[in-house]
């Protein structure tokens, strides 16, 4: 997967529609859409600030939120109902916002991550985590938590993974296949 920074929306021959400039000088984002909008998560480290700043897709900013929630946000996704979901890396929490910054609800994820990384499956209407997680016996495992939109759990599970490297990306396929971007590889569940 591949960001762009500023974002670019493409039209349908993948001729450059628009490109807009962000605003701040973060250093840590990540990018969603939903319906109609281009969501931007960003975090200053050291700051412990995290905030969603709300675009249209000509660039025009509409809004920004989450400040007086996120502190160390990590990665974002939105729901077919164009509900926020943004995952808080050191509390284990993901906070579900509406698309105007309303907080809705919250819900603790089951382990504990070193990165994690959020997706949301279209079809099923499932909240997938994947991340990092330091087992008993000291080995690195990859773990996977599945949640419905409403932050119910669903189930989990854990696989061993080759070497110590952290997950640094994850979404889902259409058929609702699980791929987790490992430093030098990808895995698919």
């Amino acid at each position: 997967m591949v960001i762009i920074f500023p974002p670019v929306a493409f039209s349908n021959t993948a001729d450059l529609h628009h490109k807009f400039a962000v605003r701040g000088e973060d250093w840590y984002r990540r990018l969603t859409v939903n319906n109609s909008k281009v969501l931007l998560l960003s975090r200053r480290v050291l700051l412990r600030l995290s905030h969603v700043a709300v675009y249209e897709t000509d660039g025009r900013f509409v809004c920004s939120f989450g400040g007086e929630t996120l502190e160390t946000a990590t990665d974002i996704t939105a729901d077919n109902d164009g509900r926020v979901m943004v995952l808080e890396r050191c509390a284990f929490f993901v906070h579900i916002f509406s698309e105007d910054g309303d907080l809705l609800g919250s819900f603790k994820l089951q382990g504990c991550y070193v990165y994690p990384s959020i997706a949301f499956h279209q079809a099923s209407e499932h909240v997938v985590i994947a991340g990092t997680e330091e087992s008993r016996t000291g080995l690195d495992l990859l773990r996977v938590e599945i949640f419905t939109k409403d932050g119910v759990f669903v189930r989990s599970t854990q696989i061993p993974k080759e070497g110590t490297d952290f997950t640094t990306w994850m979404t889902v396929t259409k058929d609702g296949r699980i791929a987790v971007l490992l430093r030098d590889k990808v895995l698919v569940i």
